[in-house]
């Protein structure tokens, strides 16, 4: 089964606050999907709203999750590196990117100096 946060309890990304998550959500209440002992834990203000009952069909995959989460971030990486470039190619500093980032400079130009460079490089190999 694919996980989405549809069948996923609401506290299931939260494991510190909440060890005993089983994941998988079996209610939900308002807008929130809880799983049976996220449920039993609920704080008194959203003990007055009414459960409506969540059909599941299999248990939430956490190695999907898991899986779906690397890749998620995969792409926010590219995206990140994307923007970066462009930020470059438009004149913005090491400094300004790095603010942006939240990270020193130097992490932004280790980290993001050779993706425009690399880009070029395997750009000039294929015309060789």
């Amino acid at each position: 089964m694919i996980d989405t946060p549809r069948t996923r309890c609401h506290y299931a990304t939260d494991p510190a606050s909440r060890p005993g998550c089983q994941v998988t959500a079996i209610v939900r209440r308002g807008t929130i999907a809880l799983c049976a002992s996220c449920d039993a834990q609920r704080s008194t203000a959203g003990k007055g709203q009414p459960a409506t009952p969540i059909p599941v069909t299999a248990q939430a995959g956490i190695l999907d999750w898991l899986g779906h989460a690397s890749a998620r971030l995969a792409a926010a990486d590219a995206e990140v590196t994307a923007a970066v470039t462009r930020a470059r190619q438009h004149g913005h500093s090491w400094t300004a990117i790095a603010t942006r980032l939240g990270i020193t400079r130097q992490a932004a130009q280790q980290r993001f100096g050779n993706a425009r460079s690399g880009a070029r490089s395997e750009r000039q190999a294929g015309a060789k």
